[in-house]
């Protein structure tokens, strides 16, 4: 018992440690007006955008609350605003407050400002900076009582003082590597492994909880708490799977380790205040349509074409919505939860298909690495991502299922399971019925003998899930689809603009492709390629790589080939990215194959190998710190 506490108790310090250290390079903070307003800011109205300015009006009085805000010494506050009054001689003076006493008042102009207001020092932590001007109300229909039009808030401490992060950080820090901690303690991780764990949690959480106003209490969610959850979690499951008898081994605790902990650190990222919104809010207003009973909608296009938008997300995400109110954080916790959990779907299917652990570990870490997912995910585009993650279970299913003859209840598990991830995304339709039906294809042509009785169960599970995604939904959609085709002949018959050369489209192709999946993942795959065919690919996991393989090649050549217009060459590339999202398990594994070959290899090929993967781990980890840019 002793030893458990004080190994908790170390992770903890390192934790808190870690916050510290963050803070004292970064300790001061900026508003900026581009984004949704922090619980810690109130009386400011939506952002707004004019040309490439983004600003928030005030009204009649802003407050910013800053608990635990170290006060020891002086710190200075700038904040840029303007009046924005059609009337120069009606333009409102500004008076700012802190902690009830005036600091600082200042007439304003149409042209930007920069106030100074000072936080002097004084005893205890925290502050309260309140923001009052004069109001009108602009008219027509729009009933708000404008203030100022703020651009940016933002205070850093007086030179010469170093303060210390607030408490509400510290804790938070502390709570959450203790957590994790106490997961690899049960776990078992020896000392080495114990500490590289910690260290890498209290080090990678210190970047959000000391960045803007992460390290006040304004992520919309206590991530000390939601990391306790997922660390229960992630222990439970370790537990569970020892007491039944089927003890994790050693590859197996790493991945579930290292699921948990990406899934924490995403979430700390998604939910941070500094989070840029972008399609979100979109995708909200969705959920509520579908809440109130609203479940036939498109999506409008260029040139007045609409396509349909599948609500799948959106039907899982509903039974949620009784925990919380906050449509936004819900459908982002959802998509991510659904994301991270391929990699264990990834490790399932390697380590049961392979009996290779190592393998299956390697490609759940590197699952987590890969540089679209963070794009996707970061812009908001939730129906494609939780979509990609649906089609991956269902791949998963016809590989791992028993499927011969007579197994019925699995094979109307997977037609369901398949029609669920149709009813996803319009891309994942296309590309998920291509790879099932490339599959069956292998199954029966190429595969081992006993496969092919499955090719049949595949293809027709396929068929019928087609079938009720078409009558539950996509059917309610012939003017858009037939609108559509219409414009589409149009055009090729007219083309408004020059094609994009074949040259430029191929080099394009494989440009955005290894983007996509990041530069180290390509190299890594290269040998994992050959491993893959001389290990023989017949398999059903060999086949269903070679699906996702082939479907890629199929839709990339076709982007690559086929004459583009300048005008719709964007939405030529934008596809190609979604190909890659709904193949990359295969680049994953190839990547794997060839990472672990090469550490097993030793010498300068587990150095070269070993050198890669750090590379690809800094592809993401910029990716992952680009959300809270």
């Amino acid at each position: 018992m002793f030893r458990l506490l004080v190994s908790l108790s170390v992770a903890a310090l390192a934790g808190a440690a870690a916050v510290v250290g963050g803070y004292a390079a970064r300790p001061g903070f900026t508003l900026e007006m581009d984004r949704a307003m922090p619980g810690l800011v109130s009386g400011f109205y939506e952002s707004e955008r004019a040309g490439r300015d983004t600003f928030a009006w005030s009204g009649r009085q802003a407050t910013m609350r800053l608990p635990g805000l170290d006060r020891r010494g002086a710190w200075a506050c700038i904040v840029r605003l303007r009046g924005g009054r059609a009337d120069a001689g009606s333009l409102p003076e500004v008076t700012f407050t802190v902690d009830g006493i005036v600091t600082a008042r200042h007439g304003t102009s149409n042209d930007f400002i920069d106030i100074n207001v000072p936080l002097p020092p004084r005893i205890g932590h925290g502050a309260v900076m309140t923001l009052t001007t004069g109001t009108f109300v602009p008219g027509g229909g729009d009933k708000r009582e404008l203030g100022v039009y703020v651009d940016r808030w933002s205070c850093a401490p007086d030179p010469g003082f170093q303060p210390l992060p607030p408490g509400p950080a510290i804790r938070a820090a502390a709570i959450a590597a203790g957590a994790f901690g106490g997961v690899l303690l049960v776990m078992g991780a020896p000392p080495i492994v114990f500490a590289a764990g910690v260290a890498a949690v209290a080090g990678l959480q210190a970047i959000p909880l000391t960045r803007d106003l992460g390290s006040f209490p304004a992520f919309a969610v206590p991530m000390e708490w939601l990391a306790v959850a997922l660390a229960l979690i992630c222990g439970a499951v370790w537990l569970l799977r020892t007491r039944l008898g089927r003890p994790v081994g050693v590859a197996g605790r790493v991945a579930l380790f290292v699921t948990f902990v990406v899934l924490y650190l995403k979430l700390m990222a998604l939910l941070h205040p500094s989070k840029l919104i972008i399609d979100a809010v979109f995708h909200a207003h969705r959920l509520e349509w579908v809440l109130e009973g609203r479940y036939y909608f498109t999506q409008p296009m260029p040139n007045g074409v609409t396509f349909p938008y599948a609500i799948g997300l959106y039907v899982f995400a509903a039974p949620w919505t009784v925990f919380t109110s906050d449509l936004v954080s819900l459908l982002r916790i959802v998509v991510t939860v659904a994301e991270v959990a391929g990699g264990l779907l990834l490790y399932r299917l390697i380590s049961r298909g392979w009996g290779d652990r190592t393998v299956a570990a390697a490609a759940t870490v590197l699952y987590s690495l890969v540089p679209r997912t963070f794009e996707i995910v970061g812009n908001a585009n939730m129906t494609n991502a939780f979509g990609q993650s649906v089609a991956l279970a269902a791949l998963a299913a016809a590989t791992l299922w028993p499927l011969s003859r007579g197994r019925w209840n699995q094979w109307a598990g997977l037609t369901l399971l398949i029609a669920f991830g149709l009813l996803c995304h319009i891309s994942t339709f296309t590309l998920l019925a291509t790879i099932l039906g490339v599959l069956c294809l292998l199954y029966r042509f190429v595969g081992r003998p006993h496969l092919r009785s499955e090719a049949w169960m595949i293809a027709s599970a396929l068929l019928v899930a087609a079938v009720l995604a078409v009558l539950l939904y996509y059917g309610h959609f012939g003017d858009a689809f037939r609108s559509a085709a219409a414009v589409r002949a149009t055009q090729a018959a007219t083309p408004t603009s020059a094609p994009i050369s074949m040259a430029t489209r191929m080099v394009d192709a494989g440009r955005f492709s290894a983007m996509a999946v990041g530069w180290p993942m390509v190299l890594l795959a290269v040998p994992g390629v050959i491993v893959w065919l001389r290990r023989g690919w017949r398999d059903r996991l060999g086949l269903a790589i070679a699906a996702l393989g082939i479907t890629f090649i199929v839709f990339t050549a076709s982007v690559a080939l086929a004459p583009v217009e300048k005008a719709f060459y964007r939405y030529a590339l934008e596809f190609i990215t979604r190909v890659t999202l709904a193949t990359y398990p295969a680049m994953v594994t190839w990547a794997a194959l060839g990472a672990v070959t090469a550490w097993r290899h030793g010498g300068l090929a587990r150095v070269a190998g070993a050198v890669v993967v750090a590379a690809a781990i800094g592809v993401a980890g910029d990716a992952w710190i680009g959300w809270l840019r």
